[in-house]
């Protein structure tokens, strides 16, 4: 009898203890196991993409060699044996092959940022990038492969190298460097280009690609004096004018380019390879 006793206590004393585990359970949160990462922690944490331990960093060391990221996450980046995709942080057109991936991140692929994640334009890979590519009230536009060899595919050669910086390839079929235009690396400075005064009447002024003074947009730096007290005599170019005088405005001839009061009426027509 009182064994039966102790039995029922006992299988009482574990069906209560049963209940009050659920109950706890039910009040708890369910036990998240942590993220296991083969990385190291931080490899994916975009909240500090400027770490020494994000994936940025890592790539960037092995010279941005893809095929790593690709033996374990699939050709695609979709996930491969991992079963992580790239693609899910990756998702412009191409996943982590996106030009925006590495440089730019705005309006176009150029930087700011640069490979170094640099935005200043005091940095020389970020200088006057948006400057060019983007439409001015000055002048139009001017592409990529004006100073690059711009790849289709980032395994294409040239685009990532021995250098680790981009290299200036001046198309010598542009309007902007026909004649003897040169890149020095040394000081990030631009000479004899057609665009900075190397044209009939102008001024070919060295220009440096970095510059933060914003110097190069001065009207008269590229044909006329900067020294002058008026638009009109800053744009007056010093030489090739020999019929015309200081005192006639530049729409007289050039209706189509500039307004009686020197506004750019037309920035293709400005900075063209032509007298308009």
């Amino acid at each position: 009898m009182k064994n039966t006793i102790a039995l029922f206590f006992v299988i009482g004393s574990l069906i209560l203890l049963s209940f009050t585990g659920c109950s706890e359970l039910k009040n708890d949160k369910t036990p998240v196991e942590p993220s296991l990462s083969v990385h190291g922690i931080g490899f994916a944490d975009t909240t500090n993409q400027l770490s020494a331990n994000f994936h940025a960093a890592y790539v960037r060391t092995k010279k941005y060699d893809l095929l790593l990221c690709q033996s374990c996450h699939g050709v695609d980046y979709a996930g491969g044996k991992t079963g992580q995709s790239c693609n899910s942080c990756h998702n412009k057109a191409n996943g982590p092959e996106n030009c925006l991936t590495c440089h730019g991140g705005g309006a176009n692929a150029a930087p700011p940022k640069d490979l170094s994640w640099n935005m200043n334009i005091a940095s020389r890979g970020v200088g006057a990038h948006q400057k060019h590519l983007l439409a001015d009230t000055l002048f139009a536009k001017v592409a990529c492969a004006e100073c690059h060899n711009v790849p289709k595919n980032v395994k294409d050669a040239g685009h990532i190298d021995a250098t680790d910086h981009a290299e200036i390839r001046f198309d010598s079929t542009s309007i902007f460097f026909k004649s003897n235009a040169a890149y020095n690396a040394g000081d990030v400075s631009c000479a004899n280009t057609y665009c900075h005064g190397n044209f009939p009447g102008g001024n070919a002024v060295t220009m440096v690609w970095n510059d933060v003074t914003g110097s190069a947009a001065q009207c008269g730096t590229c044909h006329g004096d900067v020294n002058k007290l008026t638009v009109k005599e800053k744009a007056f170019p010093k030489t090739g004018h020999t019929y015309a005088a200081v005192t006639a405005d530049c729409s007289t001839c050039h209706g189509a380019v500039v307004k009686a009061d020197m506004t750019i009426i037309d920035a293709n027509r400005h900075v063209n390879g032509k007298l308009n």
